[in-house]
């Protein structure tokens, strides 16, 4: 039985967040705490400094009684005590994941302080009322404004009631053991408790599902990220694909044209590549593609740069700011380099290896000329290459 008990109160002090996400946590309540202790703290300032108010100037003849007295320098207390914490908290605002301890210390003398501060004002209203309102209310207080670990508030709450009921008894000796005080305090102090651990535990719930939310998102986000990666990607070469290209040409036109800058554009074609398909199987065709889109991308240095397959065994490269000298320099180097790989082709016409033509068009982007004539004269210089085969055009 008394395990069974056992387990149910560690159930219940137990919060279940993952460690992995234990400090980011921890630092989202120390901000909400360290908002709250400011903000409290600031309250505390005006009601004790109208209360000091109040005592000297309304009561100015019952603050210099003894009992006055005592409450004056209970309001002082409060007041420098007060605007200490708000100084605190101020610095501690500042960095809340370096002050990470420095808030748990603080935030716990700050709450031990009021609990002990309405504890004495409570003894101090058994000489007249008998009341303990000041101190329950404080309680009460401190159950529902931090967000406090069960066991760390258990721990505070323990010492300051047993302090008060030892106090509470030795005050008022002389009529009786105040049983009805006690019994409310300790009965306060129990549903204190428990609402601050519901209420800790239910920020642990939505902090985990929030984070549980924020995960799916981000997982969903990269998951879209690769889908649309996915489908500006040619599935066999894994260079840009014809929707790309068709996208960037129109983007860069745009703003070469805004710019009053050079725009180069590249026409490329496997040479007889449909003889090398039917000699040496399909297989060896792609093997061939994927291995030129290689050397084709490679020759583009710049992040500007963009390399697309075309269709089929045509390949295309828009390469912005680029003027025309610099643009037939990459395309002979594209050519030399396709060459270099010295892929078999033994049925070619012109070579012993599979070998490409390149038509090359620059333009500084204006009215006179569309996007669509643009892509038409790169082509045509590509029609005139291909003519002889393993060569680059440049159009003029």
């Amino acid at each position: 039985m008394f395990l069974k008990i056992t387990s149910y109160i560690r159930a219940f002090l137990r919060v279940d967040v993952s460690e992995r996400k234990h400090k980011e946590f921890v630092e989202s309540i120390n901000k909400i705490n360290v908002a709250r202790g400011k903000l409290t703290s600031l309250m505390f300032i005006v009601l004790e400094s109208m209360l000091l108010v109040i005592s000297f100037l309304v009561r100015k003849g019952d603050s210099l009684k003894a009992r006055g007295q005592y409450y004056t320098l209970m309001y002082l207390l409060m007041l420098l005590v007060m605007l200490l914490f708000y100084l605190i908290f101020s610095r501690l605002e500042k960095n809340i994941s370096q002050n990470r301890n420095q808030i748990r210390v603080f935030g716990t003398l700050f709450t031990s302080f009021i609990l002990c501060w309405c504890a004495g004002v409570s003894l101090l209203d058994q000489m007249s009322s008998g009341q303990i309102m000041v101190y329950v209310f404080a309680v009460l207080s401190v159950a529902v404004t931090p967000y406090f670990d069960p066991l760390a508030l258990l721990l505070i709450y323990l010492p300051v009631q047993t302090a008060f009921a030892v106090l509470l008894i030795t005050v008022t000796q002389s009529s009786g053991i105040p049983f009805d005080n006690l019994l409310n305090s300790t009965t306060f102090i129990i549903i204190a408790w428990v609402i601050s651990s519901m209420r800790y535990r239910q920020r642990a719930t939505e902090f985990n599902n929030a984070k549980i939310i924020e995960d799916k998102n981000l997982e969903l986000k990269e998951v879209n990220q690769q889908l649309e990666k996915l489908s500006q990607l040619d599935g066999l070469t894994g260079i840009n694909n014809r929707l790309m290209f068709d996208l960037t040409i129109k983007a860069e036109w745009d703003r070469c044209k805004r710019q009053f800058m050079p725009l180069s554009l590249l026409m490329i074609d496997i040479d007889f590549f449909k003889g090398y398909n039917d000699h040496y199987g399909h297989q060896a065709g792609d093997e061939c593609i994927r291995q030129i889109a290689g050397v084709l991308a490679a020759c583009t240095k710049r992040a500007t740069d963009t390399v697309a397959r075309y269709g089929g065994e045509e390949f295309a490269a828009i390469l912005p700011y680029t003027e025309r000298k610099n643009a037939g320099m990459i395309a002979e180097q594209m050519r030399e380099e396709v060459e270099g790989l010295r892929i078999p082709y033994v049925y070619s016409n012109i070579s012993e290896y599979v070998t490409i033509s390149l038509g090359v068009y620059t333009i500084t982007p204006a009215g006179a000329i569309s996007v669509e004539e643009f892509i038409e004269n790169a082509d045509k210089a590509l029609y005139d290459a291909k003519k002889c085969r393993n060569k680059v055009v440049m159009s003029s």
